[in-house]
């Protein structure tokens, strides 16, 4: 399968125990099914958060699926875990592109923003 973003083919990869493509160039994932939703699930508390992602410029491109023939425009999400993530989303087959940086970036949370979604979520009535 070619990389949506520079046309490199992806090789398999296993992030956590799921199935994913890598490009070996721009470091971008391609997950497909429920795989976005498990990794998201696994959350990694670091004393800082070190977060490299793609300029908005380069994350608002629009992206052709590299799963479905004819190719399909996907669509553009934000992440539930971190809204500085913009998802591209194909709506016929379901796949995830996740541009390089952005899969650590929904899976790593600093330990003071830990902190304080402990004491949100104590402090709940």
């Amino acid at each position: 399968m070619q990389c949506p973003r520079c046309d490199k083919v992806m090789t398999p990869v296993r992030p956590d125990e799921v199935e994913a493509q890598q490009c070996p160039q721009c470091e971008g994932h391609w997950l497909e099914g429920e795989d976005l939703r498990r990794l998201e699930s696994t959350v990694n508390v670091r004393l800082f958060e070190w977060r490299k992602l793609p300029s908005e410029e380069l994350q608002t491109r629009e992206l052709a699926c590299p799963r479905c023939e004819p190719r399909q425009v996907m669509k553009k999400v934000r992440s539930e875990r971190d809204q500085h993530v913009l998802l591209d989303v194909c709506e016929r087959c379901h796949g995830v592109w996740l541009d390089g940086g952005e899969l650590r970036a929904i899976q790593e949370m600093g330990f003071v923003a830990a902190l304080t979604d402990a004491v949100r979520f104590i402090t709940q009535d």
